[in-house]
């Protein structure tokens, strides 16, 4: 009997514990009067908070706003950007994309970042230095992934 108690609640602690490290996926929809562009404005996301080390972001192609970096939010785990989708990344902000799952395979961007910030990116899956075509701006990429070890600038 007592072992069947502590087996249940061991199921039930690590069940909620696995919940709250759940990975979740964020779309960027913009437009929030007054911060249309803010990445950081939680009404500009589809699940009203703004993304975070565990969710996956995407920026569709196709919407009226698209986000603007102006200084370092918090890491994201994977970021997809659809073809024709833009993202900017102000000078002195930072973005860094963990690429912990895996997911988008840490990084696909066929949309166009503009960087006159830091973006910085993790071990990427099946690393490619492609996507950094699709990275324009004077600010800086860090890719020890894409086989850039030290800083490398995009002109």
């Amino acid at each position: 009997m007592k072992a069947t108690t502590i087996s249940i609640t061991l199921i039930l602690f690590l069940g909620f514990s696995l919940n709250l490290t759940a990975q979740t996926t964020a779309v960027w929809q913009g437009g929030k009067p007054g911060r249309t562009t803010d990445w950081n404005c939680p009404a500009n996301w589809s699940e009203g908070r703004v993304p975070d080390e565990f969710t996956q972001v995407i920026i569709p192609a196709g919407v009226t706003y698209y986000p603007v970096i102006q200084y370092a939010p918090a890491p994201i785990d994977a970021l997809l950007m659809e073809a024709g989708a833009r993202l900017t990344i102000q000078g002195g902000a930072r973005l860094v994309i963990l690429c912990e799952t895996g997911i988008f395979a840490g990084v696909t961007i066929l949309g166009q970042i503009e960087n006159n910030g830091t973006l910085e990116i993790g071990e990427v899956v099946n690393a490619s230095i492609a996507y950094l075509k699709q990275v324009q701006g004077k600010g800086i990429v860090i890719s020890p992934s894409a086989g850039m070890d030290t800083l490398a600038r995009r002109r």
